[in-house]
């Protein structure tokens, strides 16, 4: 009877008198063939699909908004980031340029007395 496998979902055939049962591997499945999706299992796949578009529609709004920026600035000459850009470069060379000032301290310095005598 376990000739033709009839048991589904990796289900395991097991011949019986005359007939066959079919021995659901875990709790997932169920059924005469393991044909029965338990709802824990339609939940699962349900919440990685929502999970795998919101992260498609993340990537793809990304993308989208790389070349409505590159429209701009190369077809049109309109630059939206000029400012913010220009500032992070002066911030960036003040704190490259910015003066040491040192002043140095004689330990055991001579008084002017003595440098008099």
């Amino acid at each position: 009877m376990c000739k033709h496998d009839k048991c589904k979902n990796n289900g395991v055939c097991r011949p019986l008198l005359l007939n066959y049962t079919c021995e659901c591997l875990g709790d997932s499945f169920s059924g005469r063939h393991c044909e029965k999706v338990s709802t824990k299992i339609k939940i699962l796949r349900t919440v990685s699909t929502s999970f795998s578009y919101i992260a498609i529609a993340a990537m793809a709004s990304t993308v989208m908004l790389i070349i409505i920026m590159d429209i701009l600035k190369y077809c049109f000459g309109i630059d939206p980031v000029h400012n913010e850009r220009e500032r992070l470069r002066r911030m960036r060379r003040m704190k490259k340029c910015k003066p040491i000032v040192q002043r140095f301290t004689y330990i055991d310095a001579p008084t002017k007395q003595e440098t008099s005598v």
